[in-house]
């Protein structure tokens, strides 16, 4: 015998034909110069109920299902590289990452984050949830992942030459003597940098790599931040917005002002927003 529920029904037990319709918000992506604070800026940001940090820097992610090499090798992408695979991919993998993160073990964790480090927030504001992912190796595809996902945000920090410099020179010394990691710059003018390991990398035949050649450090600076600011005039303005590091640290009341008012939150997380700005975090 057939036994047809009714619509209320169907509703309480979940078991209607078709499963209801929730929107994905396009992305928030923030990008920059490695050491230009995008590590400090999202995590700012996803002590706001509606913005949902995606990963670290997922380089492992965009390298093997976005088509976006980051992983060792970060090389140019455009809009000329677009896939429906990849488009399919990544939009799979923000809708299966939100929706994993309203288990019970995902909010015990975030939890566990936010007593630990305070950072981020335990409840999210599901229905109107922005998926936010940074990285500064996106700085050389901006329009690559604006081609993946449509209307996406973009927030691209800008650090100047001597700071970013000398932060770089410290990270990479670090990194070489504990690891024995190198970095190449390759000759295409569009691509970052290469990782590789000592052992494995024939100096003799390439001296473009640091620790050889501490040039190479603000070159890279100059080549990223020339290439993104060409390639976001190709982007719609409302889409994009560009900020210093410098005013970041020491305003940072009016950056945010303007971060909240470019991402046109929901009014009802005022609240929140205005906590935001006057938290204190570490960089």
């Amino acid at each position: 015998m057939k036994i047809n529920l009714s619509n209320s029904l169907r509703s309480l037990f979940n078991t209607q034909g078709q499963i209801p319709v929730n929107a994905l918000n396009p992305p928030l992506f923030i990008t920059g110069s490695m050491r230009s604070g995008t590590t400090y800026l999202v995590n700012k940001l996803s002590s706001h109920p509606q913005l949902l940090k995606i990963g670290s820097e997922l380089n492992e992610v965009w390298s093997t299902i976005g088509n976006a090499p980051i992983k060792n090798r970060c090389e140019y992408r455009s809009e000329k590289d677009l896939s429906t695979e990849a488009t399919y991919q990544m939009t799979h993998y923000f809708t299966t990452f939100i929706e994993k993160s309203k288990s019970v073990k995902r909010h015990v964790m975030r939890l566990n984050d936010k007593i630990d480090d305070d950072l981020g927030r335990v409840f999210y504001d599901w229905d109107n949830i922005i998926p936010m992912n940074k990285s500064p190796h996106l700085m050389n595809k901006i329009t690559y992942i604006n081609s993946l996902f449509q209307n996406a945000k973009n927030i691209i920090i800008i650090r100047d030459i001597f700071g970013h410099s000398a932060s770089m020179k410290i990270h990479f010394d670090n990194e070489y003597s504990k690891k024995g990691r190198i970095r190449i710059m390759e000759k295409d003018p569009r691509s970052c940098w290469t990782t590789m390991n000592k052992d494995s990398f024939d100096t003799s035949s390439n001296p473009n790599y640091y620790p050889n050649d501490f040039k190479l450090i603000p070159e890279m600076w100059i080549r990223l931040n020339k290439l993104v600011l060409k390639e976001v005039k190709q982007l719609e303005d409302k889409n994009t917005l560009i900020i210093s590091y410098e005013n970041l640290i020491s305003k940072p009341e009016l950056v945010f002002d303007s971060i909240f008012k470019f991402l046109d939150l929901r009014e009802e997380h005022k609240e929140s927003e205005e906590k935001i700005k006057q938290s204190q975090q570490k960089l």
